[in-house]
């Protein structure tokens, strides 16, 4: 559209077959043994992929480049080999927080339905059968029904994989200053937020330094309001020994990926010490993150956050010699 406006729309789909995966091994057969990797399933992406570009004078000195990326993505397993009706993920400090079904996406969490906290010991009463159900523990949804909190009950609980990704690009000049700038956006998936089984359970690495959240552990005043379970040292499927949604956590992120400012000595300049072309540059990665997820960084891979260590920020600056 001469030469100011560019568009790419693709719709696609990618089926991949014969995947990898580990098969837990029968006790039977010893700690020494490893899991093979067998070809279990069958996985489809697909989705929409959509780039715009804009480019032009504002005026006659000042150009600029806005670039528009958006990805719309759908993730499912869509067969398992014969013999396999779902497949478990790893561990996490007794914590099996992923289960693979067909129709589901890949690395699905799984887990109790936290319905709040049992508030009274009139609540401990009248609730169906939990073990280790008491005041300010967890208080799970009986899912099928039948009187008694079992693993029967656990749920699918949210996906890790985002259905969109998308970012801008904006580029500026200005006679021979240079500006750039990139925002990054990802949304609709899960976090499985495990840090805070280090940081808000007293009953996990009982000593050791404990997180903000510890001090909105359960209390009466605070009731369903409260942060994390009652501060105590017990560790059954009622506090933190179960898999369940107080782990699962809104993942979506704005950030600002990039902001760069550069300029261009003048050659009359850099001629004169046989420099054919010299730029000063000053960037900055990592500037800000908008985002609910209440751990240190919500651009995790694979979803699950087992203490990972957040992203820096970083801010350089460069000098470009061409002779």
């Amino acid at each position: 559209l001469n030469g100011k406006w560019e568009v790419v729309f693709d719709i696609w789909r990618k089926d991949t077959e014969d995947l990898l995966f580990n098969v837990p091994l029968p006790a039977v057969v010893g700690p020494s043994a490893s899991a093979p990797s067998v070809n279990v399933a069958k996985m489809r992406n697909q989705g929409i992929d959509m780039q715009i570009i804009n480019r032009g004078n504002l005026t006659s000195d000042i150009k600029y480049e806005v670039t528009l990326n958006n990805s719309f993505l759908k993730n499912e397993i869509v067969a398992f080999a014969p013999g396999i009706t779902n497949l478990l993920g790893g561990s996490f400090r007794g914590i099996n927080p992923i289960r693979m079904e067909v129709g589901r996406s890949l690395s699905a969490f799984y887990g109790y339905q936290v319905i709040g906290y049992f508030n009274s010991a009139a609540e401990v009463a009248s609730a169906p059968e939990q073990s280790g159900k008491g005041v300010g523990r967890f208080r799970y949804a009986d899912i099928n029904g039948d009187g008694k909190i079992t693993p029967a009950d656990r749920t699918y609980l949210g996906s890790p994989v985002p259905t969109y990704t998308g970012g801008i690009n904006i580029g500026l000049t200005y006679k021979d200053f240079e500006f750039a700038t990139y925002l990054y956006a990802s949304a609709g998936n899960k976090i499985w937020n495990q840090s805070k089984w280090f940081t808000d359970f007293h009953g996990t690495f009982e000593g050791s330094g404990k997180g903000e959240r510890a001090k909105q552990s359960w209390t009466p005043a605070l009731g369903n309001n409260a942060e994390a379970p009652i501060w105590e040292s017990a560790s059954n499927i009622s506090t933190s020994a179960a898999e369940n949604s107080w782990y699962v956590e809104n993942g979506d992120y704005l950030r600002l990926q990039n902001v760069s400012l550069g300029y261009n000595i003048l050659k009359a300049y850099t001629s004169k010490l046989g420099i054919k072309r010299a730029k000063f540059t000053l960037s900055a990665n990592n500037i800000f993150t908008l985002t609910k997820y209440k751990g240190l960084d919500p651009e995790i891979n694979g979803g699950i956050d087992n203490n990972f260590y957040p992203r820096p920020r970083i801010v350089s600056l460069g000098l470009n010699l061409d002779f």
